[in-house]
């Protein structure tokens, strides 16, 4: 099933423009506004917190600190539906990134760097991604949103709590606006027709609801298993980049990597592991990060010493969780006149890369169902909740079951037992261990040797296809099984060393 945004018709101007407060200023608050205030409505952003006025986005890397979005200090990847809706969408935007220095990075030329004269069909060119820092994408957004649109942004400014009468057609409460406390502890109240809850995975929406009575706030939440640490790099003057042949990183199952291409010649390297292997928690140190970045084959060559310095300490990211939550109990959301989106509605493992494109898709989605229903807050409401289980909840599913697996396997590997030996004493055989097989010997080179793997992949990837479709389509999962059925033929592939092997180098590093 296409998962590409369904709505690329013009903005619709709406004949009778609503006072919209959107709590949270950063990417998903932000998208919202613009998409809002194209549709004629009267914005205003509030921020938390106050970031200093910059002139270019390498002045707000270095001076940016968002305490309520620590992701903004980690390697990102902008996937091909977020590229592909800011082209369409707000090419505007997209100009003023690619002034900024960002770049596209074309599916072409990443299987060119694999393939010999792979054969490319139309399709592939919907396959983008767009590679700049995550601040790179604050700094222009909010400068861009500042200066095309009439939204008002305040920063500096906490809401404490929404004000909400009782709807008497459907009993749910109305909410009409928000308690907010600026910086000089001066408080106030903001009429609403909509708020937009931007405000992240830590967003207190819970006790705001709790505290006018409404039904509870529910939410499925479970640990990703994992920690990560980035650090930032910047090629030397005078020195080529090393390229990128093949994947950007790997999974050594105590240890998944990656490398990220920014812009104004940054990249980034990820590391993460279990938090639960206190060997591996080293990397958070910059000598452990740099000897463990060094030993594997795919970043090794881009923190050469001779290639690129390190431009930043290592960031640690921590106590990752996936959450949903339900603000929709059969179809039926708890209040009228809100609605979450962003972080705040769904979150997954950040490795996924999918968190700007789930901002971008849920902004979206409640700007054109609110231009469909402006004046029936129920029937917005309800529509817009089909269309995030329909849209959204497909990637959430995926990845907790991801993350499932990911331990699972950690789990055997801690046990001294060999995580993809699927037939058992007794001749039969462990699902799970088979398809963990399946992937390591499978999928992953069918990667590096059919090209009709690697789109499927990158489809998935890039949120352009249904997570569910990929291993469903009876072609590929035959293509993914021929290369399983050779995997004695040919040389396991070499994505880093080892675990004791490595833990030898990070007790090298720290000597």
């Amino acid at each position: 099933m296409p998962a590409s945004d369904p709505h690329e018709e013009s903005p619709i101007t709406t004949p009778s423009p609503k006072n919209v407060v959107i709590v949270g200023g950063s990417v998903a608050g932000l998208f919202a506004a613009l998409a809002l205030s194209r549709q004629g409505h009267r914005i205003t952003v509030l921020e938390g917190e106050v970031l200093p006025q910059c002139d270019s986005p390498v002045e707000a890397f270095e001076r940016w600190e968002r305490r309520g979005a620590p992701q903004s200090r980690h390697s990102h990847a902008f996937l091909a539906r977020l590229h592909n809706g800011i082209r369409d969408r707000a090419p505007d935007l997209y100009a003023d990134l690619l002034a900024a220095g960002a770049e596209t990075l074309p599916f072409s030329d990443l299987v060119e760097a694999t393939f010999d004269n792979p054969e490319l069909i139309p399709e592939d060119d919907e396959i983008v991604l767009l590679a700049c820092r995550r601040i790179t994408l604050d700094w222009v957004l909010r400068r861009h949103v500042e200066n095309t649109t009439p939204t008002r942004y305040l920063d500096g400014v906490k809401v404490r709590g929404l004000i909400a009468t009782r709807d008497q057609a459907s009993g749910l409460p109305r909410i009409e606006g928000v308690r907010v406390q600026r910086a000089s502890g001066e408080t106030e109240t903001l009429s609403a027709d909509l708020v937009v809850d931007a405000s992240g995975r830590n967003t207190q929406l819970a006790s705001w609801l709790e505290a006018i009575g409404s039904e509870p706030l529910e939410k499925d939440s479970e640990g990703c298993g994992i920690f990560y640490c980035s650090r930032f790099y910047r090629i030397l003057d005078g020195v080529k980049a090393p390229g990128l042949e093949g994947p950007i990183g790997g999974d050594l199952g105590y240890l998944k990597y990656a490398i990220f291409l920014g812009d104004s010649g940054i990249f980034s390297i990820t590391l993460a592991a279990s938090p639960d292997d206190a060997p591996l928690r080293g990397v958070r140190n910059a000598d452990t990060f740099q000897a463990v970045a060094q030993a594997l084959p795919t970043t090794g060559p881009w923190v050469d010493p001779a290639v690129a310095a390190p431009v930043t300490d290592v960031y640690t990211y921590a106590n990752l969780k996936n959450t949903l939550r339900h603000f929709a109990r059969d179809g039926k959301p708890l209040v009228l006149g809100l609605y979450p989106i962003g972080d705040a509605l769904m979150h997954q493992n950040p490795i996924s890369g999918r968190g700007c494109t789930v901002a971008w898709i849920s902004a979206w989605l409640l700007a054109d169902t609110y231009a469909k229903h402006p004046d029936e807050p129920l029937a917005f409401a309800e529509e817009l909740s089909a269309e995030v289980d329909r849209q959204l909840v497909p990637w959430y599913a995926n990845m907790r079951e991801q993350d499932r697996a990911t331990k699972e396997r950690t789990e055997v590997d801690r046990k001294g037992e060999d995580p993809f030996v699927f037939q058992r004493d007794d001749g039969s055989v462990d699902p799970k261990a088979y398809m963990r097989s399946v992937l390591l010997h499978g999928l992953i080179p069918a990667l590096r040797e059919d090209i009709v793997v690697t789109r499927a992949f990158m489809r998935v990837f890039n949120m352009l296809d249904d997570p569910r479709d990929l291993m469903a389509a009876p072609d590929l999962l035959g293509r993914v099984m021929a290369v399983w059925g050779r995997r004695e033929e040919r040389e396991p592939l070499h994505m880093g060393p080892g675990r004791v092997d490595m833990l030898e180098k990070i007790r090298a590093a720290t000597e």
